[in-house]
């Protein structure tokens, strides 16, 4: 046993500790600060105590499922579930997302305060907030469900947006999209999805770029209010340290390219 594996029971206890039974999924208010104790604990995974407790000491290796339920009961952070899959010997996944959908406040405010569009991105390219300005200028993504890749590679009002999407938009996407669905299966079920549409499926069998990120690009987009011509937005990405599974998109105003055409509408 490694010397680290012996502290891994006592920081489970501390993150039950961390929790009261109101706070569990589907809680009670009206149990109030009561401790989310091993009994709970194995009630809320459908095992005996007697086995959670096994589980919880390290007589007997978690399950990757079994983690996965541990994280969304505790509400743990990435880094600690990272911790818990290592533990318990367990492969990591790919990409680890906080278990609720909670903006920081930290970086809701970060993004209200910038002045121009911005948004908060999971790992999945889930849009989880978006600051006024984005919410103006691209009003697709406020609404339930919003994901970048989804929504600017699919038709509708997202990919309506992106003028020359074939030359500017649809290469770059595809080629994120490539790079982080090649071990994870949450974001292959994505390819699988926008692959559905004829034209995108063509480009995916057709380009072969392989890139984590193409932010920093200056991308022709059509921006509701300003009026019929396109703007030239440059995209970038920030990932908070202390989020790292979160990212923060925000479009500048850019510049025309040298050596690009001016855009006359979506291609």
């Amino acid at each position: 046993m490694r010397d680290t594996d012996a502290d891994m029971p006592a920081l489970l206890k501390r993150w039950r500790a961390r929790r009261t039974l109101a706070d569990l999924p589907g809680g009670d208010p009206a149990h109030g600060d009561g401790p989310v104790t091993q009994t709970v604990m194995a009630a809320q995974l459908g095992i005996s105590e007697h086995y959670y407790r096994r589980l919880e000491t390290g007589r007997r290796p978690m399950s990757s499922d079994t983690i996965a339920e541990v994280s969304r009961l505790l509400t743990l952070h990435p880094d600690e579930q990272l911790a818990l899959y290592r533990w318990a010997g367990r492969p990591v996944p790919p990409l680890l997302s906080p278990v609720t959908l909670e903006v920081p406040d930290d970086l809701r405010d970060h993004i209200n305060r910038l002045p121009f569009p911005a948004l908060l991105e999971g790992p999945d390219f889930g849009i989880i907030a978006v600051n006024r300005r984005a919410a103006r200028a691209c009003p697709w993504t406020t609404e339930p469900g919003a994901n970048i890749m989804i929504d600017l590679l699919l038709p509708g009002p997202g990919r309506d947006q992106c003028a020359q999407w074939e030359e500017h938009w649809a290469p770059p996407l595809l080629a994120q999209l490539r790079q982080g669905a090649l071990a994870n299966a949450a974001l292959r079920a994505i390819v699988d999805r926008v692959c559905e549409d004829a034209q995108v499926r063509e480009l995916w069998h057709r380009t072969a770029d392989l890139r984590r990120h193409a932010y920093g690009t200056t991308r022709p987009m059509h921006l509701a209010g300003p009026g019929p011509d396109p703007s030239w937005v440059r995209i970038l990405g920030w990932q908070p340290l202390h989020e790292p599974s979160l990212r923060v998109i925000t479009g500048e105003p850019g510049h025309l390219p040298a050596g690009a055409k001016t855009p006359n509408g979506p291609s």
